[in-house]
């Protein structure tokens, strides 16, 4: 887990009180009068980072598609998560957000934005610079998260609950606009081009193909690496899902992932198909689209196979399942019991480690538990686990 510095926490804090301050100041008296979706025509969701949390977005782009059926959906974006959007048919269009944003180009972006003359803004973000945006923009009606006063601008707010997941919280934003749910399982959908590029590497294989990524918890301008359980642990899985199981495994990750990849197939007791650094996004859905089981750690490639359908083995740690895990009735989690606590910390004042963030070490996780959850996966049929 990275160490942050005390004057950045102190600036984060002062941060958060400008906004809170301001909040009040433009906090609505009175609750908004549902919309008339036939009156909506240009829609913008914000949803800057990351791949995994676009992908629990999903469901909330899904369901302002179908209450909107007639209005634009625009997602203003990162290109690092532009690819979780690949054939999204509910996204008409992605605007890029700035990788590192500063005061003076998130106020040209709002210039930008304002042009582009906005009925709807959705923020999926807590951050109240996210927030302020769409008010800057000049959006009529702006729903969003408004966590600890940070929902500046907002005229509908969704406030976040103590062990809510994500996908709920994001559906809850889109409930303040009078948007039900459609479901909250993820989707993606891979390229023709992709399916065939994933049938050459692994098709053609009567024995289980159990897909492993041993990486991730690498996103641009953050690493926690605390979140990856440890590759030689992914390697000695990996021996007992080929002796025992008999399963053809399948290694993969991003090139920043080459080094846990290796030291997996290192210790892997066994044949494995190595793809690490040599696969797109899409045509990792699609690998885990064919496979009969996904086992990773907590990253957006966990919920890109969740999304395709695949069952999948997610072990978590410190970061809590709760919020955070893939979700579907194929999916399980593996993670030490600290990690389910709601009141979870990952660094105090002088960016130390909390005693709760040890209690929920990934490391507790033992190979056996991991295991058995892969057994259980793979008992049901085949035809079920690759419906």
């Amino acid at each position: 887990m990275p160490l942050v510095s005390p004057d950045r926490l102190w600036r984060s804090r002062a941060i958060e009180l400008l906004a809170r301050t301001a909040d009040r100041v433009s906090r609505a008296r009175h609750p908004a009068p549902p919309l008339d979706p036939r009156q909506v025509r240009r829609i913008l969701v914000v949803k800057p980072c990351c791949l995994g949390d676009m992908l629990m977005a999903t469901p909330t782009l899904r369901a302002l598609k179908h209450h909107f059926p007639g209005a634009g959906l625009q997602v203003l974006t990162t290109d690092w998560c532009v690819p979780a959007l690949d054939n999204n048919p509910h996204v008409d269009g992605t605007l890029p957000y700035p990788q590192h944003p500063t005061p003076v180009r998130l106020l040209a972006l709002a210039q930008r934005l304002r042009q582009e003359r906005f009925d709807v803004g959705v923020s999926l973000d807590r951050s109240p610079l996210v927030n302020g945006l769409l008010l800057l923009a000049g959006i009529p009606e702006r729903a969003g998260i408004d966590s600890r006063g940070r929902g500046v601008g907002l005229t509908r707010r969704a406030g976040p609950r103590a062990e809510q997941h994500e996908t709920d919280l994001f559906l809850s934003v889109a409930a303040a606009l009078g948007v039900p749910s459609c479901g909250e399982q993820p989707e993606f959908h891979p390229s023709a081009e992709a399916r065939q590029q994933a049938a050459r590497l692994v098709g053609g294989d009567d024995h289980p193909l159990v897909v492993i990524h041993p990486g991730g918890a690498l996103n641009p301008g953050s690493a926690m690496l605390s979140k990856r359980w440890p590759a030689i642990a992914f390697g000695e899985l990996a021996s007992l899902l080929v002796q025992r199981e008999g399963a053809t495994v399948v290694l993969v990750g991003a090139l920043s992932d080459r080094d846990a990849v290796q030291v997996a197939a290192d210790f892997t007791d066994g044949p494995v198909i190595d793809l690490g650094g040599q696969l797109s996004i899409p045509e990792l859905a699609a690998v885990a689209e064919r496979s009969d089981l996904y086992i990773g750690n907590d990253s957006g490639a966990s919920h890109l196979a969740a999304a395709v359908g695949t069952p999948t083995v997610t072990i978590f740690g410190p970061t809590s399942p709760s919020q955070y895990r893939p979700l579907g009735t194929r999916a399980r989690v593996c993670a030490p019991p600290g990690s389910w606590n709601p009141d979870l910390v990952g660094i105090d004042l002088r960016g130390r480690r909390t005693p709760l963030d040890l209690a929920a070490d990934i490391r507790d996780v033992s190979v056996d538990e991991v295991f058995e959850a892969c057994r259980e996966a793979l008992a049901a049929p085949r035809e079920m686990r690759r419906s």
